[in-house]
């Protein structure tokens, strides 16, 4: 081999490299030969004996540009002959890490830009009448909101970097033909490489990581630990008792009906059964709320509201007892009054009904959980929470169960309704004893996209189970029970059970 067939193995080698890096490159070992030839009085056969092969070369410098050198092989291996051992492995990543991994960073990486815009609650604080904790609390959020965004970037990084990784991987065990060019080109895909290229960005980048260290902590210091310590004054405020009292001996005796209807913006409810003919209301709150009720006695509907302040957001004492408040409503029922329907609806809030029966009920709560214990329902259930779990124990229905929830679990035990339909984003299911005694349920659907679905002692003519992540667990005693239909499918989990 001579000076010219190494220069064009070379050439070859670092085809992947920008015309000006291979020229920069084959021109350093251009010089190599002309000072070894006329300097040293060498042949070319001799300087080429000096010098590693050029794929060794290339391999080198490759490396040194971001690009592994496993890629860098002859044309043959690059472009032909898929390894299956290697298809084999990265079929079962994609299916059990791939499918999920990357849509839940993404997804991570969204919900953290999307939540900054919450900081629009915060600006009030500086517009108008404000006090001093108005100003801290205001210094002190905008501090916390920056380091979220700078969170975001460090999570968006990571989610570049993973997906760089595996795309990087698809294509090497595929071997597509110019993944080393793409691999250079990805290796330059990077947050932190656009601020180190963008110097301004970069230094307020980092100077707002370290102004919102010392705000957070000298606002934070003041809020918490100083004289008007937050949590002193508006955690701790003096709670009022309201009570709204109506004799109902005469429905009892004339075995008329009452309903329940609840609109709150902010309450945690409980209804419960009591060993007398007076209904009770017992409202325990710390601050005016526009709280209204009416018992109606033509119309036999206990209707109870109440509306947050139109200023809420105004002031931070409005918002620390939003998200520190304490309200409750509490209703005792005659045990011997009859009850219809029951409507109840809160912004944020817990249900609790323990020890009732009831006509058709329907609860929904945006942020709180959800708990029935020992309930006779004589129509449908319609149970809906966003941020909260459901817990349904020692129920009893005749016609259909519907528990929606998107960030809890939900839990039933001993538990019969001829219908169930069940559905919870993030969160496991367990079902426990479902209609054992006449195993007379026609139909159960239950679905959850992160969390496992556990059936123990669940006699239902049509089950149909569906998780993305997460097991499923289904097993009887009584194996005389034959279902008509059972549909089972998880992505990424497993499925044991003794039903066939």
């Amino acid at each position: 081999m001579n000076k010219l067939d190494f220069l064009r193995r070379l050439n070859k080698e670092l085809g992947i490299l920008d015309e000006e890096e291979k020229k920069e490159i084959l021109g350093f070992y251009e010089e190599r030969f002309y000072s070894g030839t006329i300097y040293e009085n060498k042949t070319e056969e001799e300087v080429i004996s000096e010098l590693e092969s050029p794929e060794v070369i290339a391999r080198n410098v490759l490396e040194e540009y971001g690009v592994s050198p496993k890629y860098v092989k002859t044309k043959e291996e690059r472009y032909s002959g898929i390894d299956p051992s290697k298809l084999i492995v990265l079929v079962m990543f994609d299916v059990f890490i791939t499918s999920w991994l990357i849509p839940t960073l993404f997804s991570i990486v969204i919900a953290i830009f999307g939540s900054l815009l919450s900081y629009i609650g915060v600006i009030p604080l500086i517009i108008g009448t404000r006090t001093e904790t108005d100003v801290f609390m205001f210094a002190f959020s905008t501090a916390a909101y920056v380091l979220l965004f700078l969170f975001g970037l460090v999570v968006l990084e990571l989610s570049v970097f993973i997906t760089k990784k595996i795309f990087l991987y698809h294509m090497n065990v595929f071997k597509f033909r110019n993944r080393e060019k793409i691999s250079k080109k990805l290796h330059k895909v990077s947050v932190d490489g656009w601020f180190k290229k963008h110097k301004l960005a970069s230094t307020i980048k980092t100077l707002s990581f370290v102004a919102a260290l010392v705000v957070l902590g000298y606002t934070g210091f003041h809020l918490f630990t100083g004289d008007d310590n937050v949590f002193d004054v508006y955690s701790n405020q003096p709670q009022t008792t309201d009570l709204y009292t109506e004799d109902l001996s005469s429905d009892i005796i004339a075995l008329e009906s009452w309903s329940i209807s609840t609109n709150f913006d902010s309450m945690d409810i409980e209804i419960i059964p009591v060993l007398e003919d007076e209904l009770k209301v017992t409202h325990r709150y710390e601050k005016d709320n526009d709280f209204a009720i009416d018992i109606n006695t033509s119309t036999n509907v206990i209707t109870i509201s109440n509306d947050l302040p139109k200023n809420r957001w105004f002031s931070f004492e409005n918002m620390f007892t939003w998200f520190f408040q304490s309200d409750s409503i509490k209703i005792e029922v005659p045990v011997a009054l009859i009850l219809g329907d029951i409507d109840i609806n809160t912004l944020n809030g817990e249900v609790t009904l323990i020890d009732l029966e009831v006509g058709e009920l329907t609860i929904s709560s945006s942020n709180g959980r959800i708990r029935l214990d020992t309930i006779t329902v004589n129509d449908n259930v319609g149970l809906d929470t966003t941020n909260g779990e459901i817990l349904v124990q020692d129920v009893i229905g005749f016609y259909e169960l519907i528990a929606d929830t998107s960030n809890g679990r939900i839990v039933l035990e001993n538990v019969a309704f001829s219908k169930y339909n069940l559905d919870t984003s993030n969160g496991v299911i367990k079902l426990e004893n479902l209609n054992v005694d006449n195993k007379d349920a026609t139909l159960l659907i239950a679905q959850s996209s992160n969390g496992s679905i556990e059936l123990i002692e669940v006699y239902v003519k049509d089950v149909r189970l569906d998780t993305s992540n997460g097991d499923i667990d289904y097993h009887n005693s009584d194996h005389t029970f034959v279902l008509d239909n059972f549909d089972k499918d998880t992505s990424n989990g497993q499925i044991s059970t003794n039903i066939d």
